[in-house]
């Protein structure tokens, strides 16, 4: 009963707070005349889901001990069911609280009867000035008193609040977009960035109709825009909103070029009108978000889920991991000084706490944020884990990272399993320059690098200084396609000769031998000034660098799709490895086992293969481990790759059964984790709701 009382008041004081807000920012935005912020503000107090500036359950740091409620960095709240209560309730802020209740200027204690409110003293670390009052008299306090100290209305960055700030009115502003592609879509230097876009997508969604690729290519927009916008604002660029949603106010390449087609279209009127309307919606909403609270990490995570609808996700395979069961997995290794990939990243919730428990482990954040691996075929996914990971980073460092994190845009099924890269048009001829020039030094020994640590740092240091010269030269140079080679090599040059380390100077030969300045300008002439490039070359050598310079451990939530459905030019080769190593098993049937599989497993055969400490897969029961019922294809085909890859290896097998829905669309999973040690153990273990 007590808890239930204890809710009760919260709701109340909630609901109270909300009106009072609402009466603040009419009577405010009235005056100011911020038509934008005020209307989205108004909509947002109408909302019983989010939580305005009113953060919940604020933690003392390093603890499990919370206070109940914020409002900004003006009120700490506490509810109490009775007011014999309350006398513990101050003693506690002053001792317990007081790093948390210290930041505000009131600290409240409540059972909504009454109200003791006093006023927080920070110099002398104490609670002065107790004043007690009915709910009637607390309620004209606060709005005389507290609410209107609030210089800013804004929102915690939670992600529930996230997804409902800009899902308000989506359906409008991705028909404006919808309407500005449509008027641009045919465009030379617009349809190529299209084209490569929905060349990656149909690989996993087969033969879809246009309208879908269309519509699919519209939300990943929207969502990318308003990603680069929150990111802009997290780390307090201020720009126009072009540059705002473009993420060019940001030291690093966040975005890839496909989804940044909206910038070629600003020279059509008709369709930069239309736009235009649509960033300074998006910038509005990125403004309203308090990015100072550092409330949670994967703040765009629910925003995802609901762009991109269950049914989409499904097909697609891509089943977004909950929280605690990457926490699960990410606990069964020691990440420490490890090179932890995953090459499946999606929104990067992997890297992320793979991230927080190597800062816990004792690693320094720039080592950390050096030693975590991302890849992804989506486009989005990559905007998105970048993003995720340069806000992690600077919650834990107060800044933003010097270096890019290693997130890049890689089919990892492709280069598994020797397939074509999709690229846009002028593209792949720099990418074959770029493998032919890497396949040499590794088949001459030429590259002399310790570890894969060391070929990660040198990987980060050319893409940030490719993102300056790129950006440095079209600041400069404009569409000028010969001005912009020049200043690119010669600003490299500048950058990377004085670097002693070999690889970096072949890198430099390489570029000028090759041309690549040359042909990085022809890209920025002919898509119309879109200048982000740089991410875009750098995953052309990752993935293949990281085939020779291996990955401790992929922990990974990898695509759920059927062989039979798996659509790409190389998925010949991917059943050919698979039918391999099921033959050495099965001799009669292997074509059926494959038949029945997902292309996970042979993601799970690769991964084992390339890594020196262990893998963690999460995949369809009925592709690892189901002991309800029959033995399923998949099963079998998972079962005969780890046999034959581990038969010479000592290894522990962790299997995990889970009893229940854990994504919400119908399919229980099962985990498996797989540690190379020197002995044999296989443990089986349910987990159930």
């Amino acid at each position: 009963m007590a808890v239930k009382a204890h809710e009760n008041i919260r709701i109340k004081v909630v609901q109270l707070l909300r009106k009072l807000l609402k009466d603040i920012v009419e009577d405010r935005y009235r005056i100011l005349k911020d038509h934008n912020s005020h209307n989205i503000l108004l909509k947002l107090l109408d909302s019983e889901d989010i939580v305005i500036l009113m953060t919940q359950e604020i933690y003392v740091e390093g603890t499990r001990m919370s206070v109940d409620m914020g409002l900004g960095n003006k009120i700490v709240f506490d509810f109490k069911s009775s007011e014999q209560e309350f006398s513990e309730a101050k003693s506690k802020a002053e001792s317990d609280y007081w790093r948390i209740v210290s930041t505000a200027d009131f600290f409240i204690i409540t059972n909504w009867d009454k109200w003791k409110i006093y006023k927080v003293n920070k110099i002398e670390n104490k609670l002065e000035h107790e004043r007690e009052f009915n709910v009637y008299e607390a309620t004209e306090f606060l709005k005389t008193q507290v609410i209107p100290q609030l210089k800013e209305i804004k929102i915690p960055p939670l992600p529930q609040n996230v997804e409902i700030l800009y899902k308000l009115d989506h359906k409008e502003l991705l028909e404006n977009l919808k309407d500005a592609f449509n008027i641009v879509k045919n465009e030379p230097r617009i349809k190529p960035l299209y084209e490569a876009y929905k060349s990656m997508m149909s690989m996993l969604y087969g033969d879809a109709e246009e309208i879908f690729f269309e519509e699919l290519f519209i939300r990943h927009t929207y969502m990318q825009i308003a990603v680069l916008a929150s990111l802009t604002a997290c780390l307090g660029y201020t720009g126009g909103v072009e540059d705002v949603c473009s993420g060019s106010l940001i030291k690093i390449d966040i975005a890839l070029p496909y989804l940044n087609w909206w910038k070629m279209a600003f020279h059509n009127d008709k369709a930069k009108s239309i736009i235009k309307k649509v960033l300074e919606e998006v910038v509005a909403r990125a403004n309203i978000i308090d990015w100072s609270l550092n409330a949670a990490e994967d703040v765009f995570r629910t925003l995802y889920e609901f762009l991109v609808e269950p049914p989409v996700r499904r097909k697609l395979g891509e089943y977004y991991t909950p929280i605690w069961l990457v926490e699960m997995i990410i606990n069964e290794f020691d990440v420490k000084e490890k090179i932890v990939l995953d090459p499946f990243c999606g929104s990067g919730t992997f890297l992320i706490k793979t991230f927080y428990k190597k800062i816990n482990e004792g690693e320094e954040p720039e080592k950390a944020l050096n030693e975590i691996v991302g890849f992804d075929i989506n486009p989005l996914a990559i905007s998105v884990a970048r993003a995720e990971l340069v806000i992690t980073y600077k919650r834990v460092t107060g800044m933003e990272p010097e270096y890019p994190p290693h997130v890049y845009h890689v089919d990892t099924f492709a280069i598994w399993f020797g397939g074509e890269v999709v690229h846009v048009t002028g593209f792949k001829e720099m990418l074959s320059k770029a493998r032919t020039y890497l396949q040499s030094l590794i088949n001459f020994g030429q590259i002399k690098l310790r570890d894969t640590s060391e070929i990660l740092t040198i990987l980060r240091t050319l893409e940030k200084n490719l993102t300056y010269a790129i950006r440095f030269s079209y600041s400069m140079c404009g569409l000028d396609v010969k001005c912009i080679e020049e200043k690119i090599e010669s600003y490299l040059e500048q950058r990377l000769s004085s670097f002693k380390n070999s690889f970096i100077q072949n890198f430099l030969e390489h570029f000028k031998k090759d041309a690549l300045a040359k042909s990085i300008a022809n890209l920025i002439a002919n898509y119309g000034g879109n200048d982000v490039w740089a991410v875009v070359l750098i995953s052309i050598y990752t993935p293949i660098l990281m085939t020779k310079f291996k990955p401790d451990i992929i922990v990974t939530n990898p695509p759920w799709i059927p062989v039979t459905e798996y659509r790409a030019p190389y998925s010949n080769s991917i059943r050919e490895y698979m039918l391999k190593k099921i033959k050495k098993r099965i001799k009669n049937k292997a074509g059926q086992v494959v038949t029945g599989s997902d292309v996970s497993a042979a993601a799970l055969g690769r991964s084992i293969e390339l890594t020196s400490v262990g893998v963690a897969f999460i995949m369809n029961k009925d592709q690892l481990f189901n002991y309800r019922f029959s033995t399923p294809a998949g099963i079998v085909a998972s079962y005969c790759i780890l046999e034959d890859l581990l038969k010479n290896t000592s290894s522990r097998i962790k299997l995990f059964y889970f009893d229940h829905d854990v994504f919400r669309h119908g399919v229980h999973p099962a985990a498996i984790i797989v540690k190379k040690v020197e002995c044999h153990e296989l443990e089986y273990k349910t987990i159930h709701s």
